[in-house]
């Protein structure tokens, strides 16, 4: 199903200079829900399954979301009020929704067809904005398209964010400042960003670097009084670019130097740092980079060594922990966590060999 636009962005990734070796796949994403770390995955055959493990836990829990034949895309999961939700590129490029009452673990998954086919062509990025989930995807030839569902409805809203010809790899979606704000790679290899003060129906689009700057899909979020946002960049440098909210500049700072970003990085706010996580510097190695809201030096972990990392990670905050998780050798899935002002990483195999698809 997704062969095509595989291979045609590996040879895109290979004319720029980019090493085939440096195209790991994505295939979990990990967030806080209420008192736990939970993971979403897209499992074998096209499945997706959930893992969950309470603060302080040591015991990982699964639990299937959905059926082989159903997930085509990395997910995407967080908190929406009490419950949690997930989204997916479903079967024949469509839009799905997953969601789950907190604490009612043994209750079915429900699901809904947030766009129907020909609609999704990368994996989905979702946040809370205002109480209700929003969600944004590359769309119909390189669109970027954005979904909303009111709080209390249950029919979803489509926008067109960016027309055809804009939008390559999958976009990153947060809530900043109470509004929504979108990063995305353009199909020249800039970094573009769209946002909507004060959730205006129009979005702003604004470009953060120029064309043959980034490459994979980038990261955004809050942290602090700024927006960020973390991208790969030429010769696998690992890019950050800031901006106070309120403000239009951006500003760019690099944060780990040529060879160090080997795949789509993961950025949040953890304590009073801004984070990020990304498959490198070494063959499949997992990295882990730093720097105070107010700094200016970036500080660099390597998380595990070489040839254990085989997607792009997820980073978050939970608890008083960072946390990332990942696929790993022979399909695994690992999860890796360190207290806010220690060093130490700490590893755990959350599902064996071939349980997580890339």
């Amino acid at each position: 199903m997704k062969s095509i636009r595989s291979i045609a962005v590996t040879a895109a990734l290979a004319i720029a200079g980019v090493g085939l070796a440096a195209v790991p796949a994505s295939a979990v994403s990990v967030a806080r829900v209420a008192n736990m770390s939970v993971i979403a995955s897209e499992g074998p055959g096209n499945s997706l399954d959930f893992y969950y493990q309470v603060i302080g836990g040591t015991i990982w829990f699964s639990d299937q979301v959905a059926v082989q034949g159903t997930t085509y895309s990395a997910p995407s999961v967080v908190q929406i009020g009490t419950q949690v939700v997930i989204a997916v590129e479903g079967p024949d490029h469509s839009l799905d929704f997953y969601w789950q009452t907190i604490g009612v673990l043994t209750f079915p998954w429900h699901s809904q067809v947030a766009a129907g086919p020909g609609t999704t062509y990368s994996a989905p990025s979702m946040a809370q904005v205002d109480g209700s989930p929003v969600i944004a995807v590359t769309g119909p030839n390189q669109s970027l398209d954005y979904y909303s569902r009111p709080d209390g409805e249950i029919t979803w809203l489509a926008q067109q964010v960016a027309g055809p010809g804009t939008t390559s790899w999958g976009p990153s979606l947060a809530q900043v400042h109470g509004s929504a704000v979108i990063a995305a790679t353009g199909t020249d290899q800039s970094l573009e960003f769209y946002s909507r003060p004060d959730n205006i129906r129009q979005w702003r689009p604004q470009q953060v670097a120029g064309p043959g700057t980034t490459y994979y899909a980038p990261s955004v979020a809050q942290v602090g009084g700024s927006t960020v946002v973390a991208a790969t960049g030429l010769g696998s440098t690992l890019d950050f670019y800031w901006q106070t909210i309120g403000t239009t500049t951006w500003n760019p700072q690099l944060a780990g130097a040529a060879g160090s970003s080997n795949s789509a990085p993961s950025i949040a706010q953890v304590g009073d740092s801004a984070v990020i996580a990304v498959e490198g510097p070494s063959a499949f190695g997992l990295s882990f980079f730093y720097q105070p809201i107010g700094g200016k030096k970036w500080y660099e972990q390597q998380v595990t060594g070489n040839q254990t990392t085989y997607s792009a990670p997820s980073i978050a905050q939970v608890g008083d922990s960072t946390v990332i998780a990942a696929e790993s050798y022979n399909r695994t899935l690992s999860f890796y966590y360190q207290t806010i002002g220690t060093r130490p990483w700490y590893p755990e195999l959350v599902a064996g060999a071939g349980s997580t698809l890339g």
